[in-house]
């Protein structure tokens, strides 16, 4: 579940509206209602939905807005850059990518005390990360054509992401070489850091076995596109019929082996599944035919796949580890039980690493 929203929604409401005026000064009649936040996603972001009605040009304009918030009090990951999501979004929708129209980017703090940024709403549904989709939800009640769709889409938008030419510097602030001089350093010594950060001192065998690993396998890589980083499916909004509306949560975005997204989408439905106890739905495509896929359509070989998974398991361990604590913080998973090292993801990265 995420985090509760702590911003007190009738003022919230307000102040948004305030501001609209402001952003539409040809509008009369201008009214919003909130609509609140998601339900069965989003640890590591603060995101609020309203509707929102007015008067131009002698027509009645009703739509959904949604307000998302540089995020404050209990941080998931070491930093947030919502103006890089802004962006990037901004960027990709010039790509015929599936990314939900922005509209106004806010730096101040004077508004809301914090940064923001305003997106129209998307129609549809993501697949549910708790419960798991493939335990119980839509997906699960859906034909296993429907399923099967699902999977498809997320192939197919991530490969747009990664066919979008980046040679030309559009999307140089996307890099961090403060971080290492190769994308892949850049990667791994971010959740280096991060792992760091999180455990605080504690030890986390499994994790730490798979930094050890990652280290002394380094493979060598000569493509290089954008990396969506949260690239799953659970991060697309569907319409019923499983056609795709929007691609959603560009924090994680940054640029590498395109191969990196690949492996994260199959990475982080394991452990949804298999992970969890529960069985992977029919109809979904398995890594196999989705490798094979997602080469056919972007170019790109999936040559390091198995350390791409790797990756993608250590940096979900890790970024579990935040979200264990940030759920114990506000009471909603009781003290003492270890999850933050051992759960839904450890099991998977336990047996990944004996494999190899």
């Amino acid at each position: 579940m995420p985090k509760p929203q702590e911003r007190n929604q009738e003022e919230t409401k307000l102040i948004f509206q305030k501001w609209l005026v402001q952003k539409l000064p040809e509008a009369s009649n201008l009214h919003v209602e909130i609509l609140g936040g998601p339900e069965n996603t989003g640890f590591s972001n603060e995101t609020l939905s309203f509707q929102v009605s007015y008067t131009l040009s002698d027509e009645e304009v009703s739509s959904g807005l949604v307000l998302r918030f540089y995020p404050e009090g209990f941080f998931v990951f070491p930093d947030y850059d919502i103006h890089k999501q802004f962006l990037i979004m901004q960027k990709l929708a010039q790509h015929d990518v599936k990314v939900p129209t922005v509209l106004w980017y806010e730096s101040s703090k004077e508004v809301f005390g914090t940064s923001f940024y305003v997106m129209e709403m998307a129609k549809g549904d993501a697949p549910s990360d708790n419960p798991p989709f493939h335990q119980e939800g839509w997906v699960a009640d859906a034909s296993e054509d429907v399923r099967e769709k699902i999977w498809w889409g997320w192939v197919e938008e991530m490969s747009k992401v990664h066919q979008v030419d980046i040679t030309k510097g559009d999307y140089e602030f996307l890099n961090r070489p403060e971080l290492g001089e190769s994308y892949l350093d850049q990667e791994l010594n971010y959740y280096f850091n991060f792992h760091d950060w999180a455990m605080e001192g504690e030890e986390h065998p499994i994790a730490d076995q798979a930094r050890n690993w990652l280290k002394d396998n380094k493979p060598k890589s000569n493509q290089s596109s954008i990396i969506w980083g949260d690239s799953r499916c659970a991060n697309i909004m569907y319409l019923p019929d499983g056609e795709i509306s929007a691609v959603l949560d560009w924090e994680m975005a940054s640029l590498g082996d395109p191969c990196m997204d690949l492996a994260w989408g199959i990475a982080v439905d394991d452990c949804n599944s298999k992970g969890a106890g529960v069985d992977r739905l029919p109809g979904f495509p398995g890594p196999v035919a989705t490798i094979a896929k997602w080469e056919a359509l972007t170019g790109y070989n999936a040559d390091n796949y198995d350390y791409f998974y790797i990756l993608a398991l250590y940096k979900f361990a890790v970024i579990m580890i935040k979200v264990v604590r940030k759920l114990e913080h506000y009471e909603i998973m009781p003290m003492g039980l270890n999850a933050h090292i051992n759960n839904h993801v450890t099991p998977i990265l336990e047996a990944k690493l004996k494999e190899l």
